[in-house]
């Protein structure tokens, strides 16, 4: 009877000893597998939520996540739509656990976004990374692999040779929000 409490003993000790180790190489797992997240997969997970962001230039959105790339996301504040490059996003408050992957095998680059406005003709707003507030209005005329070129507008009127304000060349890592209308396309 002893030896089958001795063999028991150890039995329930290497059970032991082996759930452990099992339950250490899932807590790992798990640990690796959170160290390859991405911001814009822990963004992804919150797409229909309310957020509020804050740029590096300090600048406070609030809104609706719509959208998420790897290299931008898109939130609805009111009759408008801010694209936010990541790269310029400070904080986040109101972001959830969940996290998902792109549907998407092909990235949605920023200068992509930025085209379709350029194409569309839309009006938009640059607030740009800068020591003071720096806001500039017009219409995208062009967009390369790293600046746009801006056809400034005045305030409230249409694009029409008399509106011109003079054109802006500007780098895209100047870029903290591009704000437009909500009927634009993303």
């Amino acid at each position: 009877m002893r030896w089958e409490l001795l063999f028991g003993d150890l039995e329930a000790q290497l059970h032991e000893a082996t759930a452990q180790e099992l339950e250490r190489r899932i807590n790992e797992l798990a640990r690796v597998e959170a160290s390859q997240l991405t911001l814009a997969e822990a963004l992804r997970g919150a797409l229909g939520t309310q957020l509020s962001i804050a740029a590096a230039n300090g600048t406070a959105f609030h809104g609706m996540l719509l959208k998420v790339e790897p290299e931008w996301l898109l939130l609805g504040e009111g009759n408008r739509q801010v694209l936010l490059p990541l790269a310029k996003v400070l904080h986040v408050h109101g972001l959830g656990t969940l996290r998902a992957k792109s549907a998407s095998r092909i990235p949605y680059t920023l200068a992509a976004a930025l085209r379709l406005l350029a194409r569309n003709r839309s009006a938009v707003v640059l607030e740009l990374d800068s020591p003071r507030p720096a806001v500039v209005r017009g219409v995208l005329d062009q967009v390369g692999a790293d600046y746009v070129q801006l056809m400034q507008l005045a305030d409230g009127v249409g694009r029409s040779p008399d509106n011109r304000q003079g054109s802006l060349v500007l780098p895209l890592r100047q870029l903290v929000s591009i704000a437009s209308a909500t009927d634009n396309e993303f």
